[in-house]
């Protein structure tokens, strides 16, 4: 077996400075002169193999790191270490710079002193550290200013449950610490008021019996500050190498909440004037469709009887004074049919007989003043409804009824009353081109839709219009029977 020669080593040497992805330079201990480097230092320094021979290591360092090194050299120089190292800056030949980890050690190459450095570039380890660093700087200030209190609640794989993170708003929230939440969880829940403790024990039960680890609403008592907060909590899950982790925000939702609250009220204020205004209205329209029929009517008919009593008696021959006479009769016809629809238009007295018979009249009157087909559907049963119910509804089947002769182009409409266990359902379908875009509730045209949907409010139904099955538009309209009509 060959034994391994000077020359063998000499060549291992220089394959490892070959390959070697490290900086490596070898320097005179006197001098400091370069003698040998590797590619990767000249790559990662800018300088070509020969060039650098002409350095030494101290025209590749940055100013503030010379002290240091030479510092070292001369701690190596005197025996006292073997090997040092530190970091320091590299300048490329454009002049900038990069950061290494390097090491220092003094030999003896062929009896003459020498010092090897090897470094490592770590710039992108560097950078990754900023980044990171950055990272974290930037949540840290986006939790501090988010409106809420961030929290990360964990459960480990033996079940154990912990609150692992709690921001310092929990302070501001729920006058609470937030070293103090996360060892006692249980301090948010005797927050919660009575009356929202039972939905929250059930959202606690579906989730495993883990606080804060589910969406819930509700409201907590501050006892310090004797008022009440309404809390939002938002969370998600994610699986993590360490458990299952949730992480969440609580927000305080007081101020929407109470905003809600007033808009509610206000519109219950407005559905219950709209609703006494319309109630007004149709006491108006009661009061005056009896004046015209009752008093108006009542003077037609005298005059009538007066006429008819006048043609009678009229002298024989006054051909001129007889037609007069007949001319004004049937004015007088003309005016008193003129009285009873003014009068059935303020109020049919055929809604003393039931909505089945009013609706059937306006459905009469509809065929006639247009000439679109109509059908009509409902229960032989007499339905009972008081009324101001009776009223609106027959005054939405008018309104639908208008709409289909203004703006549908239909050729047929249907109209069906259904009764159900607990409701009254009516449906007024035409097969014209349907609701166009633009002509919801809010747009020019819709005044008429947004009357019924008013009527419909205030009768504490639900009304709807939409396209049909096959076209045209359905409105539908569902209202509660009162409890002596189910």
């Amino acid at each position: 077996m060959r034994s391994f020669k000077a020359a063998d080593e000499d060549a291992l040497l220089k394959a490892i400075l070959q390959e070697s992805a490290n900086e490596i330079l070898v320097f005179d201990a006197e001098t400091l002169q370069i003698i040998q480097a590797n590619p990767a230092a000249a790559k990662n320094l800018q300088r070509p193999l020969k060039a650098l021979r002409q350095l030494t290591p101290l025209d590749c360092l940055s100013a503030e790191d010379a002290h240091t090194f030479t510092t070292l050299l001369a701690v190596l120089q005197s025996g006292k270490k073997r090997r040092a190292s530190f970091n320091a800056h590299c300048c490329r030949s454009d002049g900038s710079c990069y950061p290494v980890e390097a090491k220092l050690s003094r030999s003896a190459g062929q009896g003459k002193p020498i010092f090897i450095w090897i470094a490592s570039d770590v710039s992108q380890r560097e950078a990754t550290q900023q980044a990171l660093a950055h990272s974290a700087s930037d949540l840290r200030a986006i939790v501090a200013h988010i409106p809420g209190m961030a929290f990360q609640v964990l459960r480990t794989p033996d079940g154990s449950t912990s609150l692992r993170y709690v921001s310092d708003q929990s302070a501001q929230l729920l006058g609470i610490k937030a070293a103090a939440l996360r060892a006692d969880p249980e301090r948010f829940f005797k927050l919660i008021m009575q009356e929202d403790k039972a939905d929250y024990l059930a959202r606690l039960a579906a989730s495993g019996g883990v606080h804060m680890s589910f969406n819930w609403e509700g409201r907590i008592w501050m006892e310090a500050w004797k008022d009440v907060k309404w809390v939002n909590i938002r969370v998600s899950q994610r699986e993590a190498p360490d458990g299952l982790i949730w992480d969440g925000i609580m927000l305080n939702v007081t101020k929407s909440r109470l905003a809600e609250a007033e808009i509610r009220r206000s519109r219950a204020q407005l559905a219950a004037l709209a609703a006494h205004v319309e109630s007004v209205r149709e006491q108006e329209r009661l009061h005056l469709a009896r004046e015209v029929h009752d008093d108006l009517g009542g003077n037609l008919t005298a005059i009538k009887i007066g006429l008819s009593w006048l043609m009678r008696h009229l002298p024989p021959g006054e051909l001129n004074l007889y037609k007069r006479t007949a001319y004004l009769d049937n004015v007088a016809n003309q005016t008193i049919d003129a009285t009873h629809r003014i009068a059935s238009s303020l109020r049919p007295p055929v809604l003393d007989f039931g909505i089945v018979s009013a609706i059937e009249w306006q459905l009469e009157r509809f065929g006639q003043n247009t000439d679109i087909a109509y059908e009509f559907s409902a229960p032989d049963d007499a339905i009972p409804l008081g009324p101001d119910i009776a009223i609106a509804v027959f005054r939405i089947v008018q309104e639908a009824l208008t709409n289909v002769a203004k703006h549908a182009h239909a050729t047929q409409v249907k109209v069906a009353l259904a009764r159900q266990p607990d409701s009254l359902l009516l449906t007024v379908t035409d097969n014209g081109r349907g609701i166009q875009p633009g002509q919801g509730k809010n747009s020019a045209h819709g005044f008429g839709l947004l009357g019924m949907s008013e009527r419909a409010a205030a009768l504490g139904g639900e009304l709807s219009v939409a396209p049909a099955k096959r076209r045209g538009t359905q409105v539908s309209l569902r209202i509660l029977l009162p409890a002596t009509a189910k």
